[in-house]
């Protein structure tokens, strides 16, 4: 078991992929967080072992990936839903 941080705020929604080998995360920060089974964060946009997919205006939601895993969709209060790839994250 481990703790998840680097959310600034609560975590609404999370969801893992296909095959487990991702969980996306959302909430008030209005970010989208990929995250690997063992808690390290996917990527390094923001610093070393941090990813975090911005571009909401607004707490998100819900975040939900394709049955293949190939799209990660996220829903906010600002009335939008956004599609990352994250394979190429």
């Amino acid at each position: 078991v481990c703790s998840l941080t680097g959310h600034s705020g609560p975590v609404d929604c999370v969801a893992w992929n296909h095959d487990g080998s991702l969980l996306a995360s959302g909430g008030y920060d209005y970010t989208v967080r990929l995250w690997t089974p063992d808690g390290q964060q996917k990527g390094s946009l923001t610093g070393p072992g941090q990813y975090e997919m911005t571009g909401h205006r607004g707490i998100v939601r819900c975040v939900a990936f394709s049955p293949g895993g190939s799209l990660l969709a996220s829903a906010s209060d600002d009335g939008r839903v956004r599609l990352w790839d994250p394979t190429t994250m």
